[in-house]
């Protein structure tokens, strides 16, 4: 039994140390980085998963037929100043200001 409250008690301080780093802002760095790698693995960049995100997150009928285009407006915008795109090179230089 003391074996499972010393794991609870490590588990918590851990937990209080790692949510007041997070709080505090020291953890940012570290995140930005992280979220940077993860939109690389998917061919992404911070500007084209906005603008993605941005076009298409709300649609603007019920429509499913606009709602198509929108969709396919918003996936093409970000391909452009995605990876690979013609505009790649803004969108890095975007990325690194947001």
């Amino acid at each position: 039994m003391g074996y499972e409250l010393h794991i609870i008690i490590a588990f918590t301080l851990l937990s209080l140390v790692v949510g007041a780093a997070w709080v505090g802002g020291y953890l940012d760095p570290y995140q930005s980085k992280a979220q940077e790698l993860l939109l690389d693995k998917m061919g992404e960049n911070k500007a084209s998963y906005g603008l993605k995100s941005t076009i298409t997150g709300q649609h603007i009928t019920d429509d499913e037929d606009v709602n198509k285009v929108q969709d396919e407006v918003g996936k093409d915008a970000g391909g452009v100043v995605g990876k690979g795109g013609i505009g790649e090179d803004v969108g890095n230089a975007l990325s690194k200001g947001l």
